[in-house]
């Protein structure tokens, strides 16, 4: 198996424990809690320090970072590369500390800013401002263990910071229990988000003291941290839009029937489980990988690697689209449908993952673009795109939210990925996807989804389980894929 692949594998199976976790906290919060006004508040003001989060911790300054440190690692020494890294963690957490002071002054408008709909609610929107007073702390811990993980990443560690979420999800799925057990307290639950990002940050802080890491400011505050800065600005702005094509959809859903904006979100995080299992670990090792490429000027090597990742998000993409489209409701009802989650909730929910997962291949591709554009210090690009994005979404989410509700807004994102995928495909320089050399493996992949979907629709209204059904599917894909002679290990080599 090549390097590439151990790597995507080894983020795969880090991001998949966490992605697990989260699946379990998600399943928890259902069961626990519903879907109801007080969920549609605690998930605006869980949506308020990922916002934040989306800026420093998992897109712009994450991305924007990693080549400078690798060019300290590769060119320079550790000590200066230690220096870069500490002064880069100092000077965001300064930042992010005015923001947390910020919100703990203004939280009652923050909150109202973000679920309008709401805002003759009194009650609701204290009990969601009381909630970001706990959640925003989280900012800082997370934003921290992403600089320390892209500094395990160069080390060519990549289970560590990618299963480190984990630990945030255990603890908030213990927090969940606890607030049912004491009257449905949903505060426990932002109790939960506190301590887990502690343990996390405690448990990369040690393995990136483990790979060689030393806090160091020896020669003052490193030069490189302006550069960062100046470099990063574009791609904040293209973080920005993104979440705000999010943000639009929940502000608009506050306006809907009461559970809306909750459905949204149990939605989402079923449509994310296979993007970020392996759609992100792609983006990751692309990311770290080709860094690593241009610093050594192998532009062979680096297409090499852009063909490689779209061929794995295809293999992998097409068939998981296919499954949740035509088994969205019954996936919906085996995940969700217990205790507080009702048949309601469950049909509210599975409407939006249907329309989710229409744009799951194309946030997948999207994601590569921006990770490449990144690597190569072009932050620009992937904002022009961003920004188109912006402009599709919103003019869909006012075609499509009325006659289809809170799924109009799920579809629109999925047309806004679509459009931005498609325009940083065009702007990839000097790379052009062989479609002809593909064609034969996109008919094939096509072939076995057709076939998939076909038979494990009618085994599901024939009566059988939807988890076999889903054991099945599977099954049938890959052994589709075998009888037309698609080695997925030769195709990815």
């Amino acid at each position: 198996m090549s390097g590439f692949m151990q790597k995507v594998l080894k983020s795969g199976l880090g991001i998949f424990t966490s992605r697990i976790a989260g699946f379990l906290r998600d399943i928890a919060i259902a069961g626990f809690y519903g879907a109801s006004g007080l969920t549609d508040a605690f998930f605006v003001a869980f949506a308020i320090p990922n916002l934040f989060r989306a800026f420093f911790a998992e897109g712009a300054l994450s991305s924007a970072f990693i080549p400078f440190l690798s060019d300290n690692m590769k060119h320079k020494s550790r000590q200066s590369a230690d220096n870069y890294l500490t002064s880069l963690i100092i000077a965001v957490s300064v930042i992010i500390c005015v923001i947390l002071i910020l919100t703990s002054i203004f939280p009652s408008q923050i909150v109202t800013l973000f679920m309008p709909g709401y805002a003759d609610d009194a009650a609701l929107i204290s009990s969601a401002s009381s909630m970001i007073l706990v959640l925003m702390p989280y900012l800082l811990m997370v934003t921290i263990c992403a600089l320390l993980s892209g500094y395990l990443n160069l080390e060519g560690s990549y289970y560590v910071p990618s299963s480190s979420t984990a630990l945030v999800n255990a603890a908030m799925i213990a927090g969940a229990w606890i607030g049912y057990k004491n009257d449905i307290n949903i505060m426990y639950l932002c109790y939960g988000l506190f301590v887990g990002g502690l343990l996390q940050l405690l448990y990369v802080s040690i393995f990136a003291f483990i790979k060689g890491y030393r806090p160091n400011l020896k020669g003052g505050f490193s030069s490189e941290v302006k550069k960062t800065f100046i470099l990063v600005v574009p791609s904040l702005a293209g973080a920005g839009i993104t979440q705000i094509n999010f943000m639009i959809g929940r502000i608009l859903a506050s306006f809907l029937a009461i559970g809306s904006i909750s459905y949204l979100y149990y939605a989402n995080r079923l449509f994310q489980l296979p993007l970020g299992m392996f759609a992100v670990a792609v983006g990751t090792v692309t990311l770290t990988e080709i860094s690593r490429a241009n610093s050594q000027g192998d532009v062979s090597q680096r297409n090499n690697l852009i063909n490689k990742s779209i061929n794995s998000i295809l293999i992998i993409m097409l068939p998981a689209m296919t499954g949740l489209i035509v088994l969205s409701y019954p996936i919906i009802e085996i995940v969700y449908s217990r205790m507080n989650f009702t048949t309601e909730d469950v049909y509210g929910t599975a409407s939006a993952l249907q329309m989710y997962t229409v744009g799951l291949l194309f946030f997948s591709l999207q994601g590569l673009f921006n990770r490449v554009f990144h690597s190569e210090k072009n932050m620009k690009t992937p904002v022009k795109g961003a920004f188109l994005g912006l402009i599709t979404n919103l003019i869909f989410n006012l075609i499509l939210i009325k006659p289809m509700g809170h799924s109009g807004i799920a579809l629109a994102a999925g047309i806004a990925a679509f459009v931005n995928c498609t325009y940083l495909y065009f702007r990839l320089k000097d790379f052009k996807y062989n479609i002809n050399a593909y064609t034969p493996l996109l008919a094939k992949l096509v072939f076995a989804c057709v076939f998939m979907g076909a038979c494990t629709y009618g085994l599901y209204k024939y009566g059988i389980n939807i988890i076999p059904v889903i054991i099945i599917g599977i099954v049938l894909y890959f052994l589709s894929l075998r009888i037309t002679g698609v080695n997925i290990r030769k195709v990815l080599r």
